[in-house]
């Protein structure tokens, strides 16, 4: 199966989105069509699925939806760089409600691509047949979500009358031109496979492969200009939640090829070669941009405060607009048009930053990016498919690197600084969530780079409280509350108090202090540094409640670090198949002056709580000076992605940190102050 292009797609809509989107619209119409009319009963079907259903699957498929008896998928290109796919599969339906999403055959097609045919069957256990007809086939957008005009659709056949224990079966042949020359292949899916075979061949030419997770597919019959790949008996992959995306976890062939040459691309230095020259044209400046320059840099003397012009004046006037058709979906518009248009998407507007960049006199290049969770380039397969988002990359110049060398999105090792001007609320030194920790193919004009973007260090990422809390000798009391958001987070809340009116923000925070305490009464919110992305969001927020847990007689329990322990991250007791991915490395710290009643007293002092793990670290300490109790907690989360294998170590630390944020303490009333014996630890 070819999977479509990836470069068009924008930063902030991910492949699986989109595609859910996509199937969503599929299924609603697919079922439309079928309500039209019964399913059409065939008296035949191909010899390849009549052997299909005779396999005996055994145990293979046991509780899953569905099992694909055989995958077989011919990819064939001529001299004149054309190309026909076909696409043969069997799969055998085991639950027939939740095999819904493998009963639609689905075809990509383009301006430069189309698809000729789909045909579906199905078998029913009695032997009955049913074919789709040519009425039944729906069209729908490609990505709805995002592109306001695309040239990329889906074309959809839902297999009629399928129910448990039937054969589905389908073929669709597409025919085109590939822009890229390159394609990647599937060769594992969610649900098990007994078989799968692709077979590639360039008669005329030469191809180079990749194998993603080698150890699964076996290759035969290879040569310079065809091969063959196979799996057997695949158990499917995981569905388990926050895990890395399809791509960096399934098998996959990656085929790039020449049509009728030898220079098939076969290293990361050629992919950015051959990239850059989607952009030579597109980057030349014009007077227009020359002008605008000049004045966003008026008056600023160092070359740091002009690149933040630079940056700003492109992310935050240059509207996110995606219309990509043909060779639109790898080449930007040229700088000049996206300037004056004042819009633009991804590739158009890095282009133009680069361009501004270089009339102040720094070289930088477009960059491609695999978005973290959606189509993470995967360094030992060199290809142009494997990319969904560009952003810029500047080499900086010794004058300028003690002036970056402490931003989130400066790599000190490589000198570069990563810049995403596609994001309206990341400052310049910070990336996205999305771009860190993956690879992008940096595009030289006479090489690639394949580097790897730096994460956010967790001092710089994550939120700060402090509480000012007085209690009154029933557990009710007042609390005064600040929060300070870092890296991400602060992104984040950038882009959530974008646009809310004052009520949205009063229920938000009536919502939201329900969750600390009982008898909760939100009075009063402020919140600064939302009108600037550059600056640090800061909530301040005043409520009364109920602070205590439970009571016997003089005396009842309160939970000290009633904010902090909302932000640990939910942790399953079950093992884990696939990677837990955490996002970008945090750090949360909380500061508590709790305001004891008179008369009463914290029965027990805990003593310091302090644990390190290879994950991050955790402390909880308690100190008590007259009636004020303070606590301090800070967490900190240093890995981004924890291995199945070390799951439940992670799990461990995690359940640890609860149980010492969740830690009550018990409050007393007290004899007279002369009979006070000293508070215990």
């Amino acid at each position: 199966m070819i999977l479509p292009r990836q470069i068009r797609k924008s930063w902030f809509c991910g492949n699986n989105k989109s595609a859910a989107l996509t199937i969503l619209l599929l299924g609603a119409a697919l079922l439309v069509c079928l309500s039209n009319g019964p399913a059409t009963q065939a008296d035949s079907v191909p010899d390849w699925l009549t052997a299909a259903n005779h396999i005996d699957l055994g145990h293979l498929g046991d509780g899953k939806a569905a099992v694909i008896v055989g995958d077989w998928t011919n990819f064939a290109v001529d001299a004149s760089g054309r190309f026909v796919q076909t696409e043969r599969r069997a799969i055998r339906i085991l639950n027939r409600r939740s095999a819904e999403p493998y009963l639609t055959a689905v075809g990509h097609e383009n301006n430069e691509m189309k698809v000729q045919s789909i045909q579906t069957w199905t078998i029913a256990p009695s032997g009955h047949v049913f074919q789709s007809a040519k009425k039944d086939m729906v069209t729908a957008a490609e990505y709805p979500g995002f592109e306001l005009f695309s040239d990329d659709r889906v074309k959809a056949v839902l297999a009629p009358g399928a129910e448990d224990g039937s054969l589905v079966g389908y073929e669709i042949v597409t025919q085109g031109r590939s822009l890229i020359s390159g394609n990647i292949f599937e060769m594992e899916e969610m649900i098990p496979i007994r078989q799968r075979e692709l077979h590639d061949s360039v008669p005329s030419g030469s191809i180079r492969w990749f194998i993603i997770h080698p150890d699964r597919v076996e290759v035969s019959n290879q040569s310079a200009t065809e091969a063959t790949f196979r799996t057997a008996n695949r158990p499917g992959i995981a569905d388990e939640a926050n895990a890395p995306p399809f791509n960096a976890l399934a098998a996959q062939v990656v085929v790039n090829f020449d049509s009728k040459g030898s220079f098939a691309l076969q290293t990361w230095e050629e992919a950015g070669r051959i990239n850059h020259e989607f952009y030579t044209d597109a980057e030349k400046p014009g007077p227009e941009i020359e002008t605008e320059v000049e004045t966003l840099i008026a008056g600023k003397s160092d070359e740091l405060s002009k690149i933040e012009a630079l940056y700003n004046f492109v992310s935050r006037q240059i509207r996110y607009v995606a219309v990509e058709v043909g060779i639109g979906g790898y080449q930007p518009h040229p700088a000049i048009d996206v300037y004056k248009n004042k819009y633009g998407d991804c590739k158009d507007k890095s282009t133009l930053l680069v361009t501004m960049l270089g009339h102040i006199g720094l070289r930088s290049y477009t960059t491609l990016v695999g978005t973290r969770g959606d189509v993470e380039a995967d360094p030992s397969a060199p290809t142009l498919t494997t990319f969904d988002h560009v952003i810029v990359a500047l080499p900086v110049p010794d004058r300028l690197r003690a002036a970056v060398e402490k931003f989130a999105s400066y790599d000190p090792k490589s000198q570069i600084l990563w810049i995403d001007p596609t994001s309206e609320t990341d400052p310049l030194g910070e990336v996205p969530e999305m771009d860190q920790g993956v690879f992008a193919l940096i595009t030289y004009p006479d090489h690639g780079d394949l580097k790897r973007i730096p994460e956010i260090p967790p001092e710089q990422n994550g939120t700060r409280y402090t509480a000012r809390v007085r209690l009154q000798p029933d557990g009710k009391g007042t609390a005064d509350i600040t929060v300070d958001y870092l890296g991400s987070y602060n992104s984040e809340m950038h882009n959530f108090y974008r646009g809310l009116s004052q009520d949205q923000i009063q229920r938000h925070f009536e919502e939201r202090v329900a969750r600390y305490v009982t008898e909760a009464d939100f009075q009063r919110a402020s919140i600064s540094g939302v009108d600037d992305s550059r600056q640090q969001v800061a909530e301040k927020f005043t409520f009364t409640g109920d602070f205590s847990l439970a009571s016997s007689g003089d005396s009842w329990f309160f939970q000290p670090l009633f904010l902090s322990g909302m932000s640990v991250p939910e942790v399953g007791p079950k093992p884990r198949q696939l990677p837990l991915d955490l996002g970008s490395p945090e750090r949360i710290h909380g500061e508590y002056r709790i305001e004891l009643p008179a008369g009463m007293r914290v029965e027990s002092l805990p003593n310091k709580n302090s644990i390190k793990s290879e994950f991050g670290e955790m402390e909880v300490e308690y100190s008590l000076s007259g009636n004020i109790l303070t606590a301090t907690h800070t967490l900190s989360f240093t890995e981004s992605r924890i291995p199945p294998e070390k799951y439940m170590e992670f799990r461990d630390f995690v359940n640890s940190s609860l149980r010492a944020e969740a830690q009550r303490l018990r409050i007393v009333k007290v004899s007279p102050p002369e009979d006070l014996p000293p508070v215990s630890r």
